[in-house]
């Protein structure tokens, strides 16, 4: 038995369309899992520095300054925050408190975790922010990229109020002349186990890099058997692997 090859124009356009698609899909989770294990192995080795005030982050390069740890002595002010909407843990709706306190004639947005919200969004959390100066222990927060937001984000009229996300670039100008005070460029993230803080546990990272690796796998497989099944498809190779171990 010889084999043969008769392709079908419409499985092998469809193959030749999808096939790359689902290798580039792959090779790409392979590429976010490295990048998510960088993220980590940054964090984990920045976590063994020393703290550091604000000020003193201000002085150090754009991409050295991202998850180093800070402590500062924080005034807070009643009712000077924003609430981020939208923030999910364990599948429960809630928000992020992120106050404005004053640090040594900064600005700074410490960002003092999730509260429960009500899912009807009826009623917002009620927010008591500490009294007087505390010595905070935080982390500096640096996102890897762009949020998606549903139309403009401005800096809303008055405090406290609901935003989608902390974009403090944007509203630095604003902010500054509003609190009176130079703006901290970045978010401080308070530590789990600090007094002012609610619930201040933060993923490292959305996606660990063995789940990044798993859908690799997934788009790969999805390859794998596309191929195969053109090839089975489109040959008698099937029938002729079968004549030649000599089964019927």
């Amino acid at each position: 038995m010889k084999l043969r090859v008769e392709l079908d124009w419409r499985t092998t356009l469809a193959t030749a369309l999808l096939l790359p698609t689902l290798l580039s899909l792959g090779f790409w989770q392979l590429d976010r899992a490295d990048e998510k294990a960088a993220l980590i192995d940054r964090l984990e080795a920045r976590r063994a520095l020393p703290a550091i005030t604000p000020q003193s982050a201000l002085r150090l390069p754009g991409d050295e300054r991202a998850d180093r740890q800070v402590v500062m002595d924080a005034r807070f002010i009643p009712n000077r925050f924003v609430l981020l909407d939208n923030r999910l843990r364990g599948g429960q709706f809630g928000y992020e408190v992120v106050a404005f306190a004053e640090v040594d004639q900064l600005a700074v947005a410490l960002n003092l975790g999730w509260v429960r919200g009500d899912p009807s969004r009826q009623t917002l959390p009620t927010i008591v922010l500490p009294s007087g100066v505390q010595t905070v222990s935080g982390r500096l927060y640096q996102p890897s990229g762009n949020a998606f937001m549903l139309g403009e984000n401005r800096l809303p009229a008055q405090f406290p109020s609901v935003v989608q996300q902390l974009t403090l670039p944007a509203w630095e100008e604003e902010l500054q002349s509003r609190l009176d005070q130079p703006i901290f460029p970045l978010e401080i993230r308070v530590d789990e186990f600090e007094s002012v803080a609610f619930d201040a546990t933060w993923a490292i990272v959305n996606q660990t890099p063995a789940k990044h690796q798993g859908y690799a796998f997934q788009w790969f497989t999805m390859a794998a058997a596309l191929g195969l099944a053109f090839i089975f498809r489109s040959t008698n190779l099937w029938r002729w692997l079968r004549h030649r171990i000599g089964r019927p």
